[in-house]
Order: structure tokens, then sequence, then C-alpha cells
């Protein structure tokens, strides 16, 4: 909603006073990545997210739990690499003075690794889940 506020505003305040609202871009262009990294996390939550649908296919006669086993623990690997780079990344950004609104834009970016943190747990759960699947068809 902010966004859609501010992103109308901005237009308006151009087309009629020829100025717009200062570091309204930078904001925008950080409510951008906040919606889509937010996305991403209720859509991996959710089960939605883009999957390999390659690698499934041609994996098909293997177990069904055995997939989601592989390409969770291969997700999950990927993004605890994520997460520490985006870590980093913030770390180096908290020395940097820039503010867009009175908010520093190391705060603006700690959605990216809360997000990395949050799927990697998602896909962690989806291993142990397949995993205990796996087990009781062994038992069986």
């Amino acid at each position: 909603m902010i966004l859609l506020i501010l992103s109308a505003a901005q237009i308006v305040l151009r087309l009629i006073f020829h100025s717009g609202i200062s570091n309204a871009e930078g904001m925008m262009r950080y409510l951008v990545l906040w919606v889509a990294f937010l996305g991403a996390c209720l859509a991996s939550y959710k089960g939605r997210h883009i999957s390999l649908d390659v690698v499934s296919k041609a994996l098909k006669k293997l177990n069904k739990n055995l997939i989601v086993f592989l390409i969770s623990t291969v997700s999950f690997v990927i993004l605890s690499f994520l997460f520490k780079a985006s870590v980093d990344f913030i770390i180096s950004e908290i020395s940097g003075s820039q503010s867009i609104f009175f908010v520093p834009i190391w705060v603006l970016e700690t959605v990216i690794p809360f997000t990395f943190f949050f799927m990697a747990l998602v896909y962690l759960q989806s291993i142990i889940v397949s995993a205990k699947g796996m087990i009781k068809g062994i038992k069986k």
C-alpha cells in the first residue's frame, strides 16, 4: 500500500509541480525488494516456489520422499551459503552512512538474510519430513 501511494504521489508531483519527493525512488526500490523477498519466502513456505521440474521428471522412478529429500538438501545448502553471504553484505553495509528518510540503508536490506534464513528453515523441515517418510517406507 505504501509503495502504491508513494509511486502515485511521485507521479502526480512530477506532472503538476515538476518536482518529486526526495529519496522516493530509493525507498520504492527497497519496498520492491521487500515485496519480492517476502513473496519468495511465502512461496517456499506454501511449497509453491519454482521447482526443478526437469529433475523431478528425470527422477520419477525413484521414491518421492527421496526426490524431495535430495532437492530440499540442495536447496538448503544453497540457501545457507546465500544467508552467510547476505549477512556478510549487511555487515559491510553497516559501516556506510547512507540513509533514506532517516532510515539507514542496511536496515532496509535486512530482509535479504532474514528471508534466506527462513527459506532455509522451510527446506530443513522438508528434509526432516522426507527422511521420516523414507524411514517409514523402509520399516514397512
